[in-house]
């Protein structure tokens, strides 16, 4: 763990208040920029982002250091998860299509929480991996969960091609994740 991460997490756990204030400073703008990535809404956001370092606060005893999981990357994942959240209850109808492992056709084992962030590090891993927008592509449709209509157009390609990238993805994905020994 790097030293000002470690020294973050000790201030959270001994000294909250400073604690929340250095992982504000530290990790803020990111937490902003992924809620209002997946929200859209700046009502919301504000809320949403203050619930997040308020769940690392009151989690912070249960960082385990030796997963292999930066506190940043937890805190990414504690605010990935938390503006889900908030735009599930904040929508009736939803069609995204998270990345599991049915969309990947991928026999995982998913039976103890270690696997799952070990098989979680690898799939990051691979997807920052791919080449653009092939990455690019898979981060907004997988963790910010946009359509591929709104994927085309942010990225100024046809739904049509960010379909064939997504699939050519998943296939390539599948294979490098059972050359990494993940998948059967």
């Amino acid at each position: 763990m790097k030293e000002d991460e470690l020294y973050i997490l000790q201030l959270l756990l001994q000294y909250p208040e400073d604690g929340l204030r250095a992982a504000i400073d530290r990790y803020g703008k990111t937490v902003h920029w992924i809620v209002r990535n997946i929200l859209g809404r700046d009502a919301e956001v504000e809320e949403c982002v203050s619930e997040i370092f308020v769940r690392l606060w009151q989690s912070a005893a249960r960082f385990d250091e030796n997963r292999g999981v930066s506190l940043a990357s937890w805190l990414y994942g504690i605010a990935r998860h938390t503006a889900l959240d908030y735009r599930r209850k904040t929508q009736h109808q939803a069609n995204h299509l998270p990345i599991e492992e049915l969309d990947l056709q991928l026999d995982l084992n998913l039976d103890d929480m270690l696997a799952r962030e070990q098989n979680a590090s690898v799939l990051r891993h691979v997807v920052d991996g791919l080449p653009p927008p092939d990455r690019e592509i898979f981060v907004y449709r997988y963790f910010l969960e946009l359509s591929t209509k709104e994927i085309a157009a942010r990225l100024n390609l046809s739904v049509k091609q960010v379909e064939n990238k997504l699939y050519r993805g998943r296939q390539k994905l599948r294979r490098q994740l059972i050359e990494k020994g993940v998948v059967r």
